[in-house]
């Protein structure tokens, strides 16, 4: 009992010792702006002790988006090795992997205006615009391995604006929360789920109903009815006619 009692203690010890070292390499790693090359090495212990403070972090608060962004990381290795493959077998998603566009250093926010009515670009100037939004502002990605995979989830990241443009759902609770739906289906991202069953408790028990009855059901057609949204090359359609970037026909309305 007394060697189990000791062996336990130190076993905790590691544990904190190890928390408190990744402590330390998180705080060293901030200020630094770049989205995809910016990895911190992990174990798999602090990777899962990662995981699980974010998931009871971003629970209590869903607006915390670095909680949300270190849980993607330490969560959603095996969807984005499925994402890479349907890149990989798309022309588009290719190119994008070859050349790793980063949105932030290609879009700047104030030219998007310039681009004609009915345009890709303008509709996103617009969207992001209206509502005080910035291609900067989406988190890096620290936690992830393998670079590609990181850059992978980085894309994810900074298109979800894009995707917002091109369904014409909105930044609401209920938009949000529809988005999601279509993103989790899309994807596999295990974050996702988070607020896709997080959100529904924000709205009204109404809104549930609808939410089970019409918005997931949607979300469900919409996302086998779409092209896979991270094979869209985005930077190079600005210019683009939104309706022809869509390049399908919607057989579906929007929920809401």
């Amino acid at each position: 009992n007394v060697v189990a009692s000791a062996k336990s203690c130190f076993a905790v010890r590691t544990h904190v010792h190890s928390a408190s070292r990744l402590g330390r390499r998180l705080l060293s790693h901030r200020g630094q702006t770049h989205g995809w090359d910016q990895h911190i090495p992990t174990s798999l212990w602090e990777k899962m002790f990662i995981a699980s403070s974010s998931a009871v972090g971003a629970l209590r608060n869903p607006e915390r988006a670095d909680l949300v962004a270190a849980l993607g990381d330490t969560t959603g290795v095996p969807a984005l090795r499925n994402i890479r493959r349907r890149m990989l077998s798309d022309e588009s998603g290719r190119q994008i992997l070859k050349e790793k566009p980063i949105l932030r250093d290609f879009v700047e926010l104030e030219k998007m205006g310039s681009y004609k009515e009915g345009s890709l670009g303008r509709a996103y100037f617009e969207f992001m615009s209206s509502r005080g939004f910035s291609p900067q502002e989406r988190p890096c990605v620290r936690f992830v391995d393998d670079p590609e995979l990181a850059y992978i989830m980085l894309r994810y990241r900074e298109v979800h604006d894009f995707v917002h443009v091109l369904t014409g759902l909105g930044t609401s609770v209920e938009g949000e929360i529809v988005q999601k739906w279509f993103e989790l289906l899309q994807t596999g991202l295990p974050v996702c789920l988070l607020s896709a069953t997080v959100g529904p408790l924000r709205i009204s028990v109404s809104d549930r109903v609808r939410l089970a009855t019409e918005w997931v059901p949607w979300a469900l057609r919409a996302s086998v009815q779409v092209p896979f949204f991270m094979n869209l090359y985005y930077e190079k359609l600005l210019d683009r006619d939104i309706e022809n970037v869509k390049n399908f026909p919607l057989s579906f309305t929007l929920p809401f």
